[in-house]
């Protein structure tokens, strides 16, 4: 009789192969979580800057004048040190969406602006103004009478378990200030 050579795979060899298709399946495994949590983030961000910018749209056509009137901010408005995510501004007056529906809201833009945030499109989403009034030599002015108001816009909404912020910036020129 005649032994043949048996032919097939070592257990050895199987393992190996085992374990380097469960490696490699990890990674894809790996890459298609990060790559759906990058997507979601994307348009996470993509919204906030969509509100930002119909942000800034509204404001763009507003004079000193209306932009004291539209957020309850008369002469005489104590200026402060305002404080967003990490940064503090002196000499400044906040207005957000969670003033909407109050006396600090009577143009109604906080309430827009809070309803647009209100959508399922960010998590946990606030947007607001820092309005900072400057003479070019003096600060802590008045609104009316300053020469510049720097407003600075910005949208904050909880993604996973850290918050995220976007900011944009404006001047406004008071051509009637002294």
């Amino acid at each position: 009789m005649r032994r043949t050579k048996q032919q097939g795979y070592s257990l050895v060899e199987v393992l190996i192969a085992v374990a380097i298709t469960s490696f490699v399946l990890l990674t894809v495994v790996t890459l298609f979580y990060m790559g759906r949590r990058n997507v979601y983030s994307g348009k996470e961000m993509t919204y906030a800057v969509s509100v930002g910018t119909r942000m800034l749209e509204d404001l763009s056509s507003m004079t000193t004048n209306d932009l004291s009137t539209n957020f309850a901010i008369p002469d005489g408005t104590t200026l402060g040190p305002v404080t967003v995510g990490d940064t503090t501004y002196t000499d400044s007056v906040a207005r957000d969406t969670t003033m909407a529906g109050t006396t600090s809201d009577p143009g109604q833009f906080l309430t827009n602006w809070k309803a647009m945030l209100g959508s399922s499109k960010v998590a946990n989403g606030t947007a607001g103004l820092v309005i900072t009034p400057r003479l070019p030599t003096v600060a802590n002015q008045n609104i009316t009478t300053a020469q510049t108001i720097k407003v600075r816009v910005w949208v904050q909404w909880s993604e996973g378990t850290r918050r995220r912020t976007v900011f944009f910036d404006t001047t406004r020129f008071n051509n009637s200030a002294p």
